[in-house]
């Protein structure tokens, strides 16, 4: 289905519905006044659709029909925000129930609205909502950003699904609608993923299924612990000390050599839950986090620091070799303890450079905690610079 078709029909179809294409900057219909902050995009992947923004920590996700995306590891997205905010989407991962997780950067990334906690507190009231419902709309973002919505009514409901029909005949559901966000009120139910080009009825996945679905992706259930024992190594540059035995400690020189095509690895294999010669990431994702410790040169007579910003960097080109989930802590001290968090977040597959901005922390060690990683049976993590900006 050809772009300019999807702005034709979105074009008609507010012409139809009497409803005038919208952003969020007021004018919105009462009934979805109180669903501004789930940002909605319009998305162009392997084919035209809808899909809705999600943020966790510090990263944005993009939650569209698989096929959407339809094999392709790259989409466009136009946010339906009072910005019109624009983004690319890399494929992250295709679940069950025609799902897919992309994650986003650029304006769209910036601008990502509400957070999955947020979107899940939203939605707590389904049940209720669908008993009640008399009538259902469907949001829709078009090309430009703009809202569009489609009323509809409920023909049925099972555990997985709504079937809907547009209330009028005039107002018909189309192909490249799949993904609109369904509202009852104020409440989202669930995403449109298909349309019968014949009776324009609408399949919807509720939303609860849905979030049954993403929920292992966005909630892994990972907590910060408190202090683990680390290995000391007398390192003459920043790298001080890590957490478990690595078959090569030598290569942690190459963590700070100044040249990216070098790399840290980190293969574990000491832990919990011994397998062979290794162990995967996800044995030390709890009670046994890998953590690394920089030094930043300064004694315990020294001034503090001013850190503005650290960059982690991952040149391998090893898709399985990324951290996912990190926190980073500061201290003021020399040695022994004082460990304060100063940034958790999410360290996306395939970026080659993080980059973190700390606002002139004040310290004289950095320690990195990685708490997931994207693939769980991975055994390696590499890192091939860190480079730490201070502010005289």
């Amino acid at each position: 289905m050809s772009l300019s078709y999807f702005r034709r029909q979105a074009v008609a179809l507010a012409v139809f519905t009497g409803v005038t294409a919208v952003s969020d900057v007021g004018g919105i219909n009462t009934a979805y006044a109180q669903a501004t902050d789930i940002t909605q995009t319009f998305v162009e992947a392997g084919e035209i659709g809808q899909g809705f923004l999600l943020k966790r920590l510090d990263a944005c996700y993009l939650i569209t029909p698989e096929h959407v995306v339809n094999d392709a590891f790259f989409a466009s997205v136009t946010a339906g925000n009072a910005q019109r905010s624009r983004g690319d989407a890399t494929a992250i991962q295709t679940l069950g129930y025609d799902l897919a997780i992309l994650g986003v950067t650029g304006n769209a990334q910036r601008q990502c609205g509400i957070d999955y906690a947020s979107f899940v507190s939203a939605t707590t009231d389904v049940l209720k909502s669908l008993k009640s419902a008399t009538q259902l709309s469907v949001s829709t973002i078009s090309a430009d950003g703009a809202r569009v919505l489609t009323p509809a009514n409920i023909a049925s409901v099972d555990l997985l699904r709504l079937y809907i029909q547009p209330t009028d005949a005039n107002t018909p559901l189309m192909q490249g609608m799949s993904g609109s966000l369904v509202f009852a009120g104020n409440t989202p139910v669930g995403m449109l993923q298909s349309v019968d080009a014949n009776t324009s009825q609408g399949v919807v996945l509720r939303i609860d299924r849905l979030l049954e679905t993403i929920n292992p992706f966005f909630n892994d259930g990972l907590s910060i612990t408190s202090e683990t024992p680390l290995t000391q190594l007398q390192q003459t540059l920043e790298l001080t000390a890590w957490s478990h035995a690595s078959p090569a400690q030598i290569s942690a020189q190459f963590i700070s050599d100044g040249d990216k095509t070098s790399h840290w690895r980190y293969r574990l294999q000491q832990g919990p839950q011994s397998i062979g010669e290794h162990n995967p990431l996800h044995a030390y994702r709890i009670a046994n986090q890998v953590r690394l410790q920089f030094s930043l040169g300064a004694s315990a007579e020294a001034p503090l620091q001013n850190i503005s910003s650290i960059t982690f960097s991952n040149y391998s080109d090893e898709r399985d070799s990324f951290i996912r989930d990190f926190e980073i802590l500061a201290s003021r001290k020399a040695e022994g303890a004082g460990w304060v968090p100063v940034y958790a977040g999410t360290w996306m597959i395939g970026e080659k450079d993080k980059t973190v901005q700390l606002n002139n922390v004040a310290a004289r060690r950095l320690m990195l905690v990685a708490r997931s990683h994207w693939n769980p049976d991975a055994t390696d993590i590499v890192i091939s610079e860190v480079t730490i900006t201070n502010n005289e």
